[in-house]
């Protein structure tokens, strides 16, 4: 976009709109788009000219000439032959030639958005009526001993264009090739009529054809010329024509190359694309072991046809400590093309003059294998357009002009299995399949390592697939398993390993350390201890050699098997020390976001949140809005699992941070999936600070468990955490915790239906969280009392209780703020005020589903259904508990029985006794299998009204 509005600003905002698909865009553009900037300074950079890239009023601006651009050399050009073609033909020609040889392929291929959209059709029916207007010259001049084939390759790729064919058949009809030119009419009348078009230039043609129009002729092309080019195959080029026969140096293509279907129908598309205007290259990048060798092999092959002057092959060495100089590869390759050696010049620049005049003409594919970089490739590219070059490395080689790229990553686990089932014997595969998935899983679906494992199953027929999928199942073991004879991983892995710096290892050993598939660029620079633009440059460099992926914008991952690796170079070149530091620094990052993504989602500062004292140096990652801080939340959960699993290991961690990070964790992450994981981190916190005599962080880490144990609807077994974590919360630095925990209990009971249980433990919380001066955490702890209050019939004090929560709560849009507009719709609704109960419930469940918060909105939207039963309005309850059904089934428990027993109880009403007996009973279920007695006993109750009085 900035090349196309040359010297003009443009803001970020329209070229956000531009450029990204405007049905997925992404998360926060601003930020995509920064990366974006960042790397293409970078890559100007390397050409000292980031100066040329400003970035200005928001957005950013290209300094760059407009007549330095292709497209603005095109559109002159074009315009100049278009002045001359009456009165200088030739010269109009070549001026169109000129203009055709700048397009170098698809324009923008494969850029979404809006404006590379448009673009690209702008730019490519420049080029067609700019390739139409040349052509009708050549055959008005009758001088290009190509122009049929040009005209042949033209019609193939637009065959709609009738003025194309118009000039095919005219140049068969001037050649003395009438059957062609009837062909041409035959094949257009019978296309265009299969898509309803008329081809009336195509008939006036054939009609004037028919008739020996004198006027088809002109002076220079006189009728019935016979010195006319051939549309057919190249011609031999053996020892008559004074050339060595042609070479054929492809090594053998694998005999069960398996998979990779899109991966070869695209470097076939690109390699056989027709008038390409210059030589076409395909590189092909991705880590040890991708399969990029076999892959260009295989195609390779397949293409003979098409390069009928042979097909060159070199490996350039590139991951070895001493590349083939590029020099040495010219003096290869023309040896191959039949050059004595005695004509070989010994200066670089004149050896590759000299393979480019050789090549001349020619149809030839150049393969070059592991390509150090894009400088070692250079100048073994041919000048000839009739010639393709494709090129396999380690590394992204975008410094190669115009090449088309492909990233190899790893192959589709059904092609993974295809290619074990076809090494290893496809009977033994199919005889132990959950054996064979689990091996080709462990190799991460790396050919390399998946070929290797099969290779050792088909040498040891007795060997059982389960045998060797328990050996590879342990990683301190695996690269080791997958070795067999001369072919192994590990070596492989380790030559990439070998060319980095001290930063490039260290960073690619200590990202490997946490489990987690993906980095995000903030816990990177903690573990690196470096600032983010620098951790930024460093992991840059990483993606460039193909050691990192990264799948979005400021994301960083491993292949599995590269983790593993880096984990054994970490374990040989870490101290434990250095190792728990860079977990230490990852910890506090962790905490300290999740922290600020807390206080942010529920509008309150950090420290009125706080449960227990954990200090952290990190500031973390700030949030602007609820959502954004609930996002990262969500997003970060393996990694957060992985530090709170590490501190439960290393005694170097401290216990009472990795407690905070649950509770921060469970104090947004409501839903049952969520919550199991949190419970669970509690649980194995709360196993491991006894030992260590952590008593803050054994009391806060079973506080979260009982917290998540009853979202997930555990409720005895909540209770029984929390009375457990009760007595830990002694003294006044927990009073806080004791609160929250006193508050837990409190809801508990209410949901067993024990309000005299539940009031005297929210009483007391309320009142500790009034003398803490906490007023959000005392608005929740009396709203919750308020419901109970109405539940028991004191109608004006609970709406007393669910009023002052709403005022606490209030204020900024917040989660907190949102669950005391939830808490009073509940009590208003129990006290009658059906309208302002609406009114709240309606707005806290906007609110829940741009926070992305399943339970909330299920609750909410349940409290609404119920609301219209309770006014009669039965049709807009059984809409509103249809709409919050699906959500309660992803939270399940108490949530999915309570919507199911308001949707039963709407449609009886309605007279679908059927379908209310059927929500009933299943809402009966839930509250069973739960131990919910009253709930049951009243869904049992409303059950056989239900079947008492059929007329209802």
């Amino acid at each position: 976009m900035l090349l196309a509005h040359p010297g003009r600003p443009l803001t970020a905002a329209r070229l956000a709109e531009g450029i990204f698909d405007e049905d997925n865009p992404p998360a926060r553009p601003r930020s995509v788009l920064a990366t974006h900037a960042y790397r293409l300074r970078r890559t100007l950079r390397n050409h000292r000219a980031d100066h040329l890239l400003v970035t200005v009023d928001g957005g950013y601006r290209l300094d760059v000439p407009a007549e330095s651009l292709d497209s603005v050399a095109f559109d002159r050009l074009v315009a100049r032959a278009e002045d001359l073609r009456t009165t200088d033909r030739p010269r109009a020609r070549d001026l169109l030639t000129r203009a055709l040889a700048l397009h170098e392929g698809e324009p923008l291929a494969g850029l979404p958005g809006g404006h590379a959209v448009e673009l690209r059709r702008h730019l490519a029916e420049r080029r067609a009526d700019a390739l139409e207007a040349k052509l009708a010259l050549d055959v008005d001049l009758g001088d290009n001993p190509s122009c049929l084939v040009e005209l042949d390759q033209a019609v193939f790729a637009h065959p709609f264009r009738e003025r194309f064919r118009a000039l095919l058949m005219l140049e068969y009809h001037l050649a003395d090739r009438p059957a062609e030119a009837r062909a041409v009419y035959a094949d257009a009348r019978r296309d265009y009529r299969t898509e309803g078009l008329d081809c009336r230039e195509l008939d006036a043609l054939h009609a004037r054809i028919r008739r020996a129009d004198p006027t088809l002729g002109t002076a220079t092309r006189p009728v019935g010329r016979s010195a006319v080019a051939h549309d057919g195959p190249v011609p031999d080029r053996g020892t008559d024509s004074g050339r060595s026969p042609a070479p054929e140096q492809l090594p053998a293509p694998l005999s069960d190359f398996t998979g990779r279907q899109s991966a070869v129908a695209e470097l076939t598309t690109v390699l056989t694309r027709p008038d390409p205007g210059a030589v076409v290259i395909s590189a092909v990048n991705g880590i040890g072991g991708a399969g990029k060798t076999s892959l260009a092999v295989h195609v390779a092959h397949a293409l003979r046809e098409h390069f009928p002057d042979g097909r060159l092959h070199l490996d350039l060495r590139g991951t070895r400590a001493d590349p083939l100089d590029p020099a040495e590869a010219l003096g290869l390759l023309l040896t191959a093309l039949g050059v004595a050696d005695r004509e070989i010049p010994a200066d670089p620049a004149e050896r590759a003059a000299l393979y480019r005049t050789t090549v001349a003409g020619r149809r030839l594919l150049v393969l070059l294998d592991n390509a150090a970089s894009a400088e070692q490739t250079a100048p073994l590219l041919p000048g000839a357009r009739t010639c393709a070059v494709l090129v396999t490395s380690r590394v992204w080689l975008t410094g190669l002009p115009g090449a088309h790229h492909l990233h190899l990553d790893a192959m589709e686990p059904a092609d993974a299995l295809d290619l074990l089932a076809t090494v290893t014997g496809r009977d033994r595969a199919e005889a132990e399949p959950e054996a064979a998935t689990a091996i080709v899983t462990a190799c991460g679906l790396l050919p390399l390592a998946v070929r290797v494992a099969g290779s050792r199953l088909a040498a040891d027929p007795a060997q059982s697939l389960a045998g060797l999928a328990s050996a590879l199942a342990d990683e301190r073991t695996r690269l080791a398993e997958l070795t067999h004879h001369h072919t192994a991983v590990e070596p492989v892995l380790a030559l990439s390993h070998a060319r980095l710096n001290p930063a490039q290892a260290r960073a690619l050993r200590l990202l490997a350390l946490p489990d987690t598939p993906v980095l995000a660029l903030g816990p990177a620079a903690a573990l690196l201890d470096r600032a983010p633009e620098r951790t930024r440059e460093l992991l840059e460099t990483l993606v460039d050699l193909n050691l990192l992926n990264s799948p979005a914008a400021d994301r960083y991952g491993l292949h599995d098997l590269l983790r593993v690796f880096a984990r054994r170079r970490s374990a040989d070149e870490d101290t434990p020390a250095e190792v728990s530091a860079a977990y230490a620094r990852l910890l506090g990052f962790c905490l300290a976001t999740a922290r600020n993504a807390e206080a942010t989602a529920h509008h309150v500062e950090h420290t009125r949140r706080s449960l227990i004292t954990a200090e952290t140096a990190a500031p973390g990652r700030t949030f602007g809005t609820v959502e954004e801080a609930t996002a990262w939340l969500r997003d970060q959960t393996d990694l957060h699992r992985a530090v709170i699993l590490r501190a439960c290991q290393d005694p170097a961690l401290p216990l009472a941070q990795a407690a905070d990070l649950a509770d921060k964790m469970g104090s947004i992450l409501f839903g049952r999936d969520h919550a199991t994981t949190v419970g669970e981190l509690a649980a194995r916190v709360a196993e491991a600070a006894p030992a260590r005599g952590e008593r803050d962080a054994e009391a806060l880490a079973r506080s979260v468990r009982g917290s998540m144990l009853w979202h997930a609807g555990s409720y005895a077994a909540a209770g029984e955490e929390l009375r457990r974590c009760l007595p830990l919360c002694a003294g006044a630095a927990l009073r806080r915790l004791r609160a929250n925990v006193l508050q837990l209990l409190g809801a508990n009971a209410r949901v067993l239906c024990d309000f005299e249980a539940a009031t005297g433990p929210l009483e007391e919380a309320a009142s500790l969280f009034h003398q803490l001066d906490d007023e959000t955490a005392e608005g929740l702890a009396l709203g919750e009392l308020g419901y109970i209050h109405a539940r028991c019939g004191h109608l004006a004090r609970a709406r007393a209780a669910g009023e002052r929560c709403a005022e606490l709560t209030g204020g900024e849009v917040s989660i907190s703020s949102s669950v005391g507009s939830y808490y009073l719709a509940r009590i208003l609704h129990l006290c009658g005020d059906l309208a302002r109960a609406l009114e709240r419930a309606e707005a806290a469940l906007a609110r829940f589903r741009s926070f992305g918060m399943p339970a909330f909105q299920a609750a909410t939207g349940g409290l609404i259904a119920r609301i219209h039963l309770t006014a009669g309005r039965t049709a807009a309850a059984v809409r509103a508990a249809e709409e919050a059904l699906p959500q309660a089934r992803r939270v399940g428990g108490m949530l999915e029985g309570t919507v199911l027993r308001t949707l039963g109880q709407a449609l009886a009403d309605l007279g679908h006794r059927s379908r209310a007996g059927a929500c009933l009973r299943q809402a009966l279920e839930h509250f069973r299998r739960l131990n919910l007695d009253a709930e049951a006993a009243g869904t049992e109750q409303l059950l056989g009204v239900l079947i008492e009085c059929p007329s209802r």
